[in-house]
């Protein structure tokens, strides 16, 4: 996996989470196994299906 994959993971998230007030320990300890699991692996088939997953919608006030 190269750093140019892995940035493009971890710069979906921020846009993600940016607009959202309130994100749980739990959302951060998923994203960060997924990203532990897409830098050890030698396919970048499964980054694919994580930034294919979309992302829980912000909650509208």
């Amino acid at each position: 996996m190269d750093q140019v994959r892995i940035t493009e993971m971890i710069d979906s998230a921020l846009v993600d989470f940016r607009g959202r007030d309130l994100i749980s320990g739990s959302e951060i300890v998923d994203f960060l196994l997924d990203l532990r699991i897409a830098a050890t692996e030698d396919s970048d088939a499964a980054l694919e299906r994580l930034l294919a997953v979309e992302a829980p919608a912000a909650p509208t006030f």
